[in-house]
């Protein structure tokens, strides 16, 4: 279970900073609303923060269970996602979120038609700050990078990401918008 909140974590933070989280008041971020398939890949490395009393109510066979699939979530994984970005997430602007139970702020570091990139700061269930860069290379395609660290007190997690989206078209077909702050999509995705 902890395993999968980091995971949906790290796909939060790649489909929630993406394109619908790109676009600010002014300027507005120059990508097409539609349909776009992200491609992410990601790397996680460190330790799942587990608080040690939570270790220590579980049973060796648990705790195996738990590294076993920790081992497991620490390669590299790449996915493909369809998003339907509307003109109304690329107006919304750049906004925190929740995520883990938490409230994350950030702070943009450049804002131009065709680039945003700042840091994050999340506290709550998981505390977890990093940096993004997103870039619309053309209306159709963009590329970004984010890294994250989860945890504190000795036990993080450090997550790192490569995304890339291409429009596919104006109409989304049967994929629908997301919901803002709606996260159990993309929890239900990554498994």
């Amino acid at each position: 279970m902890l395993v999968r909140r980091a995971t949906c974590l790290a796909l939060a933070l790649s489909t929630a900073a993406a394109l619908p989280a790109l676009a600010a008041d002014t300027p507005s971020f120059k990508v097409k609303p539609g349909l776009w398939q992200m491609t992410t890949d990601s790397e996680r490395s460190g330790t799942l923060p587990i608080p040690d009393e939570t270790l220590a109510r579980m049973t060796p066979e648990q705790r195996a269970r738990l590294a076993a699939s920790m081992q497991q979530s620490m390669a590299p994984r790449h996915g493909i996602t369809k998003e339907c970005v509307t003109q109304a997430d690329i107006d919304k602007g750049f906004e925190g979120f929740a995520m883990g139970g938490g409230q994350c702020t950030r702070t943009v570091t450049e804002r131009t038609a065709t680039v945003r990139a700042g840091t994050f700061s999340c506290t709550g269930r998981e505390n977890s700050s990093g940096s993004y860069r997103f870039e619309a290379t053309s209306a159709e395609a963009m590329v970004g990078k984010w890294d994250a660290a989860v945890g504190e007190g000795g036990k993080t997690m450090n997550m790192k990401a490569a995304i890339q989206g291409k429009w596919l078209g104006a109409d989304c077909g049967d994929v629908k918008p997301r919901e803002p702050h709606d996260q159990s999509a993309a929890c239900q995705e990554s498994g």
